[in-house]
């Protein structure tokens, strides 16, 4: 394989006088440039560098930057621009971790130098003095080679600071053997030159340029961020290859041409994309302009392989069916693989992440061991090409059926919004399918201890909010939404040709209704006003109608609690169930109406024991497992389960919801149980609200004959939300999990439900008529639709026993930290109990009540749930797993006293008045709106009963319920910072 500066000679010898570099008031031939470049290579030899020695460039893009790397490559160096228009910050990190002692520069960009702080030993070259010397004839001194690292590009990295890629000459090469050959490049080609050099994409063009004997013509700021400033240029200087342009501008390009002026193309002949998704309306509209005297080219590939590793070549007639373009095929030199969360590879039009093997694959990341080793690792497919390794790019594709590949996402694009994983290259596709929007780009904006998406968009036209918000939500949920709109001239991109992120997310955008243009109906009585004007401040919004639904204007779970909170003190009738079931002002004042706040039921003082209901008596004996798949995997009850399995030498399934599967259990594993993975583990990546879990149907009879048994402990275990949510997990989703059972009849199906069942029967006065009966009754309902959900599923579940099938139901108490150290789950601060003791201990009360408190530490449960599931011989089909003695309340804060916590029981209304009063802090409110919402300390007659459970499983260690052990709790809840308190048992 040739080398750059051999390569080069050939040219200088054949062409010198040929023009190689040009701009706006300049121009160089190849043997002009070959000997400015020698001078600059004679004086760093002269000066000490080294072979592999690095120097930058602090220069503006320029051919004074061409002459500048050539200088470097020839001195054995390896170079590394700087942008002059980047922060200083980021310019002095990258000096100091190359630790050059060289910086080229000249005078228009020196005095910028000094802001940046340099040792006072730095050795700066500047380049006017460097042209003063005679020229220098360095070609006997050539002595590089194609394995020589040649440039360094710095690319954004995940810690906040940029991490340095470095790159062999004989990627390079291989590049520009490809392009020249399949885009037929030669002599007589004027090449644009778009990118800074501090992004790969620079590296394509001048290279092509240079090793072709092409003209390069260096575009300026001022014609390259004008869309007519652009054209002109490509049309005065007769360019023909434009060889990549970013998405972004390429963009408002195809957005500025016209029937008029798209003869400003005439004598292009080649025009590449990349940087971002391309979408089919775009490539459509620019090739129903240029029709076919221009090939053009979808481009993808990451700086650590040089440059490019794929390209489609977008065909005229591309369908109307086509969203994203295709990214292509492996180009030579290169080999692509797409791999799923088992680390195997996909199976066509499965999602999974780009690996690519490449004769360009980078030497690592400069000082970054670690992140070196976590994305170039030995290639699992074939370890004998390009030096065994792969690079894993975090891209999400597909293979299409033809053999070209289709991006979707990156990885690390997927948020949480209210408690919801979304991918926001979902809403952007949505959004740039809405007409007239040109493009858009979503971000994500804090907002308090909220999250929202803040989306910005490009039109020809003014596009009313309200319209968008409108056609977005035919096609996604409310969650996913854009709380805040702007249109924009221009999306703004960063130098490397990307979407500039970063820029979006400090720009202010207008907060938008999310039920679009409607009648306001104002207060008509003082409650609706009080009312209003809450949600008005918590939804920062201007104006609310007495009928405007809550969260169809911005409203959800968190912001509900946090409306109470202002309002619970002056309206304590109202309740977060209320939010959801009556959801306007309208609604909620009537209910302040309506409703005699002497109508509470005062306790009596005698407790109730729920037992396990309803009782059916068995005997069923269940064949041997070994074989068990878990749902629920990753969250905190379904994690231990799976890990006791494990210990008993079973062979473990986990279903896991989105593309990232693989990934979630390990880390779930690392956070609980400190370790990666297991051999017995198989991950399938699905979803309960799917058909055949979103498996092939194949597949999915495959998973049914291939287990022994389900342990069913996905759902959704919110208190409160829209019913038909609850009821698309939790009743719909467990008899799409429950068809693996239809298709082997021998599987024995564990489901796992919740005490809350029981409890809200008898809060709702139903127990007494119904917890003597043998089944569930088909009428029966709970006003909770949590409550209400998970029965329903239960019913179902139990009715599947009269045609035959091995079921049984696991209602699960007060999930508590682990008995063995106090570890609780992640989401500490969503937990109802956790809240209720960090609202006891930040204001030193609790009030004086009557309740049983139930500990169920979660290894105790899992340990309950997997020994019932490995028993043979069954003879109910209703278990409770909470601990058989629950603790008075009162000795439960006689024991957080014990620890020094210092907590009064004082009587309960005046506990109510003192937290939700003016002097209490908005946290404290928060926490005290859930806490008199029933999610906390309060008179309640039930005792959860589970003594039938523990006798017919002979389970014989029970948890201790005392000091040390509620020590544990404390401390894990210190040591997570969500109680700013050390204790220790």
């Amino acid at each position: 394989m040739n080398t750059i500066l051999h390569k080069l000679n050939e040219i200088v010898l054949k062409q010198g006088d040929a023009i190689a570099l040009k701009e706006r008031n300049r121009q160089l031939t190849f043997t002009e440039l070959n000997n400015e470049s020698n001078k600059v290579a004679s004086y760093l030899i002269d000066n000490g560098l080294e072979k592999g020695g690095f120097v930058a460039i602090y220069l503006k893009r320029s051919i004074d930057t061409v002459i500048s790397l050539l200088g470097i490559i020839k001195a054995g160096g390896v170079y590394v621009s700087l942008d002059p228009s980047h922060p200083n910050e980021r310019n002095s990190y990258i000096i100091d971790d190359i630790n050059t002692s060289f910086i080229i520069t000249n005078t228009d960009a020196e005095q910028n130098l000094d802001s940046l702080q340099l040792d006072p030993s730095m050795n700066i070259l500047q380049l006017e003095n460097i042209y003063a010397n005679k020229a220098v004839n360095l070609t006997l001194n050539i002595n590089d080679n194609v394995e020589d690292p040649c440039y360094t590009i710095f690319t954004s990295g995940t810690t906040g600071k940029p991490k340095g890629t470095l790159i062999r000459q004989k990627g390079i090469m291989n590049l520009v053997d490809y392009m020249q050959k399949d885009w037929q490049v030669n002599d007589q080609d004027k090449i644009l030159q778009f990118a800074t050099y501090s992004f790969d994409a620079s590296v394509l063009d001048t290279f092509l340029s240079l090793l072709t004997g092409s003209m390069l013509y260096l575009i300026d700021d001022e014609e390259r961020m004008s869309e007519s400033n652009f054209l002109n240029v490509v049309k005065s200087e007769g360019i023909t290859i434009i060889p990549v342009l970013p998405t972004v501008f390429f963009n408002r390009i195809v957005n500025h041409l016209t029937e008029e002026n798209s003869d400003l193309f005439a004598s292009v002949k080649l025009v590449g994309v990349g940087g971002e998704l391309l979408t089919g309306d775009l490539a459509r509209k620019f090739k129903s302009f240029v029709g076919d005297q221009i090939r053009f080219f979808n481009l993808y590939g990451p700086t650590e392989i040089t440059v490019m590793a794929t390209a489609y070549e977008v065909p005229k007639d591309l369908s109307n069916d086509v969203y994203s373009v295709p990214i292509g095929k492996q180009l030579p030199g290169n080999k692509v693989y797409i791999v799923n969360e088992d680390g195997k590879q996909c199976k066509e039009n499965e999602i999974g992440e780009l690996w690519v093997a490449s004769i360009g694959i980078s030497l690592g990341y400069l000082h970054n061991e670690e992140k070196t080793k976590e994305v170039f690792i030995p290639n699992p497919f074939d370890a004998n090409i390009y030096e065994g390794i792969v690079y894993k790019t975090g891209d999400l594709v597909k293979q299409l059926a033809d053999g070209n590949i289709e991006f979707v996402s990156r990885k690390d694009t997927q948020v949480k919004i209210r408690g919801h994983r979304i991918e926001i290259a979902e809403i952007e596709t949505k959004m740039n399918e809405v007409d007239g929007v040109n493009n858009a780009v979503v971000v994500v904006e804090k907002e308090g201890d909220d999250q929202i998406l803040k989306a910005f968009f490009t039109s020809n036209e003014r596009i009313e909010h309200t319209a968008i918000i409108e056609t977005l939500k035919t096609d996604l949920p409310s969650y996913m939404l854009p709380t805040k709109l702007k249109q924009l001239e221009d999306i703004p991109f960063a130098p490397t040709g990307k979407v500039d992120r970063k820029a979006l997310g400090k720009m202010e955008a207008d907060r938008v209704s999310l039920v679009g243009s409607r009648e306001i109906i104002a207060p008509r009585n003082e409650i609706e006003k009080d009312l209003i004007d809450v949600w008005k401040k918590v939804l920062k919004i201007d104006a609310v109608s007495v009928k405007d639904n809550l969260f169809d204007i911005g409203g959800h779970s968190l912001k509900v609690i946090e409306i109470l909170a202002h309002v619970k003190q002056t309206y304590p009738a109202l309740t977060i169930k209320d939010f959801f079931d009556l959801k306007t002002v309208e609604n909620l004042a009537e209910k302040v109406i309506n409703t005699s706040l002497n109508q509470d039921i005062q306790f009596n003082g005698e407790f109730t024991n729920l037992t396990e209901w309803p009782v059916m008596p068995i005997k069923e004996q269940v064949r041997e497992v070994n074989k068990i798949l878990v749902t629920g995997a990753t969250g905190f009850l379904g994690s231990h389960i799976a890990q006791k399995l494990l210990e008993e030498g079973k062979e473990v399934f986990l279903l896991v919801r989105g593309e990232n599967a693989e990934q979630r259990v390990s880390e779930t594993m690392q956070k609980y149980f400190n370790c990666n993975t297991n051999p017995l583990i198989t991950v399938i990546s699905g979803d309960l609200t799917k058909k055949f879990l979103g498996l092939s149907k194949e597949d999915f009879t495959e998973l049914a004959n291939n287990i022994d048994a389900i342990i069913h402990s996905a759902a959704d275990v919110r208190h409160f939300g829209n019913r038909e949510h609850f009821e698309k997990v939790n009743v719909q989703g467990t008899k799409n999990i429950f068809e693996l059972v239809n298709i082997n009849a021998d599987i024995t199906f564990h489901h796992i439900s919740t005490v809350g069942v029981v409890q809200d029967l008898l809060t709702e006065g139903k127990w007494n008529s119904v917890k003597d009966m043998s089944n569930i009754p088909e009428d029966l309902q709970l006003d909770s639709v949590y409550t209400d959900t998970k029965m329903k599923a239960e019913k179902w579940i139990l009715d599947q026993a009269k045609v035959g099938k091995q079921v049984f139901v696991y209602r699960m108490g007060n999930l508590a930290g682990r008995y063995s150290d106090g570890h609780f789950q992640s989401n500490i601060d969503e937990n109802a109990f956790y809240r209720m003791l960090k609202l006891m201990i930040l204001v030193n009360k609790a009030p004086n009540v009557q309740w049983m408190v139930d500990f169920t530490p979660i290894d105790f449960a899992a340990d309950v749930v997997v020994k019932s599931a490995l028993t043979a011989e069954h003879t109910v089909r209703v278990y409770h797993v909470c601990h058989p003695d629950p603790i008075p309340f009162a000795q439960f804060v006689s024991i957080l006293n014990e620890l020094d916590l210092s907590i009064e029981m004082v009587e309960t209304a005046f506990y109510e008045d003192y937290i939700l009063s003016d002097s209490m802090s908005e946290e404290i409110k928060n926490l005290a709106v859930a806490q008199l919402d029933g999610d906390g300390a309060s008179d309640t007659n039930a005792v959860f009963d589970s003594q039938q459970t523990m006798k017919l499983l002979k389970i014989q260690h029970l948890p201790k319920i005392e000091k040390e052990y509620i020590g544990k709790l404390i401390q894990y809840a210190s040591e997570q910072q969500f109680i700013k308190l050390a204790v220790y048992a």
